[in-house]
Parts: structure tokens; C-alpha cells; sequence
């Protein structure tokens, strides 16, 4: 028995810790994220998105979302440590009811032509690999104004918001038709057209991994505080490259392989897989595009970010 022993059974029940007995634990080595890379496949979410349109009425929830969940998380809502990734599905006609929330969210269009997003009275079309922000605390809604069933890609930085215990949520009123009576005027605010980046991604520099990678701004910085999002092309392999934030990565066309950590597995367009913080990820693909959604701006900001190359 080691000397300290009745020492620290006697801290132990006063709820007093003793530093030298467990600091490794309170001041680790190097971080180790508690889930491994997650791939989920389009094949197999695009039959749920189907059943879910025909078997969940718009009117009985408060959005038909599916979403991503990583069973490292002991069945939380989570697709990696502070981030949600999920499909939500509308039928023609379908309105989706406002509301707000702390939480930073996102949409990407995947297939969802005919759709409208509403972000504080401001109308954003959805056509393909569009991007819509929908900033901390800003009211909004989306609607089906198309003749076919439309889904897109969802992210969402609720479970670092949860963590932080600082989550606030508001809803609307379905009953409110002047919520949807609104122009585009100003959706460039909110709205970043598809066409546009894929024209950046062309004219980009390979960056440190190889890959032509542009990153969505505001004023410089990234699009909201809380979530940074970027949109990358692989031609070939990608440089090895680990970094303090997490991942959640949309396959918007192409197929190709990646290698995260111990695991690989090859992808095709709106797969969607993660990259767990500080674990090497690269990819090799001949022409694949991929948007990415992270925290970094988190880590950036809380002065934590670090980035390594292999």
C-alpha cells in the first residue's frame, strides 16, 4: 500500500483531490477523442428520407430531420464531439415552422431544388451545392415550393452549445403566414451560391495537403463564431493532416478513399463521414468535391487551434 493512501481516501471523502495523484488525467499528454471516424453511405440513409416523407406529417414536428448519430457517444445526439450532421426532408408544399436557437446550423443543398430557406425575413433559394447559414438566434424556416420531394444536408453546432449549458430555443408560429411573404433582398448575407465557390475552388492554390480547398468568410473571418466551413477539392492524395478540431465531411459529387486514423473506406456523392480532432485524415480521389463543416472557429478563438502535416 502506497504511504498516502489514508491521505487521500480522508481528500477523497472531504471532496478534496490530490494533484500528484491523478494529474496525467487532469492535464493529458496530447488530446484523444473518444469516437473513431464515422461513414455513413447515402444508399442507405436515402431510403429512410423516403419513408420518413411518407410516414412523418410536416404538421406533427418540428423538423423531419435525420440525424447522423455516432454510438461512441453512448446514444447522445451527436455525430462527432460539438457537432450534429443531418438530412432533413420536405414533400412539395411542405413548410417547415420557424424558429430559433443559440445554436450556429447550416444547409447545404444536395437535392433540394425547389426548396426556400427563410432566415430573418429574407428568402434564400436552395440550388444545388448552395450553402445557407442560419446565424445564432435568427428566426428560420424552410419550405417546399417545388413539384418533388427535396432533401439537404444540415449541420449544427448543438452539442458544444449543450456542453457549455447556454442553449436557448424559441419557436414560432406555424399559423403565421407573413413569414413566408418575403423577397431575396439581402439573402447574400446568408446565401452562398454554389456556382460561385466551385468558380474559387478553380482559381484556388493547392493548399499544405494538396487539395484546392476554399474557406467560407465573413469580414475575413469565419462565417459565424462558433462554426467554420469549407468546401475542397481533391484531385489525387492529400497530404496526412491532423488538427485540434473536429470534422464532419459532405461528399457533394465525385467518389474516392480516405484514410482516418486506423480506419479507410471509400465514399461517393452525399455520403457523409467525420474526422475526429487530432486524428491524421487523408484522401485520394481523382476529381471528388467535398464540403466541410468544423468547430475550428471554437479553437481558434479559444487560442487551442493547432494543425499538423505529414
Amino acid at each position: 500500500m502506497r504511504s498516502d493512501a489514508a491521505l487521500i481516501s480522508a481528500l477523497e471523502r472531504s471532496n478534496i483531490h490530490p494533484l500528484w495523484d491523478r494529474y496525467q488525467r487532469i492535464t493529458p499528454m496530447a488530446p484523444r477523442a473518444k469516437d473513431a471516424p464515422m461513414h455513413w453511405r447515402w444508399r442507405d440513409i436515402e431510403p429512410f428520407t423516403e419513408r420518413a416523407a411518407e410516414e412523418v406529417a410536416i404538421e406533427d414536428v418540428e423538423r423531419r430531420a435525420l440525424i447522423l448519430a455516432h454510438p461512441a457517444f453512448d446514444g447522445a445526439t451527436v455525430t462527432t464531439q460539438n457537432l450534429l450532421g443531418a438530412f432533413t426532408v420536405l414533400q412539395p408544399g411542405d413548410k417547415a415552422v420557424p424558429h430559433r436557437h443559440t445554436a450556429a446550423a447550416i444547409r447545404f443543398s444536395t437535392r433540394a431544388e425547389g426548396a426556400v430557406t427563410i432566415v430573418n425575413g429574407t428568402r434564400c433559394e436552395m440550388k444545388e451545392a448552395d450553402l445557407v447559414l442560419t446565424p445564432p438566434m435568427c428566426w428560420h424556416g424552410h419550405i417546399n415550393q417545388g413539384g418533388r420531394r427535396t432533401v439537404w444536408f444540415d449541420a449544427a453546432n448543438m452539442p458544444a452549445i449543450c456542453a457549455l449549458d447556454a442553449s436557448f430555443f424559441e419557436p414560432g408560429k406555424r399559423q403565421d403566414e407573413r413569414f413566408w411573404e418575403v423577397s431575396d433582398a439581402g439573402s447574400s448575407e446568408y446565401r452562398f451560391p454554389g456556382e460561385e465557390t466551385r468558380r474559387k475552388v478553380a482559381s484556388a492554390t493547392p493548399g499544405p495537403d494538396g487539395a484546392r480547398t476554399v474557406r467560407y468568410t465573413k469580414n475575413g473571418g469565419s462565417v459565424m463564431p462558433t462554426l467554420d466551413l469549407f468546401f475542397s477539392r481533391v484531385d489525387g492524395t492529400t497530404k496526412p493532416r491532423r488538427a485540434t478540431y473536429n470534422a464532419i465531411c459532405l461528399v457533394v459529387s465525385g467518389e474516392g478513399r480516405s484514410s482516418i486514423g486506423e480506419q479507410s473506406f471509400e465514399w461517393s456523392q452525399h455520403d457523409v463521414f467525420t474526422i475526429p480532432h487530432w486524428t491524421w485524415a487523408s484522401h485520394t480521389s481523382r476529381a471528388a468535391e467535398l464540403f466541410i463543416v468544423t468547430d475550428r472557429a471554437i479553437y481558434e478563438r479559444l487560442e487551442l487551434l493547432r494543425e499538423e502535416y505529414g
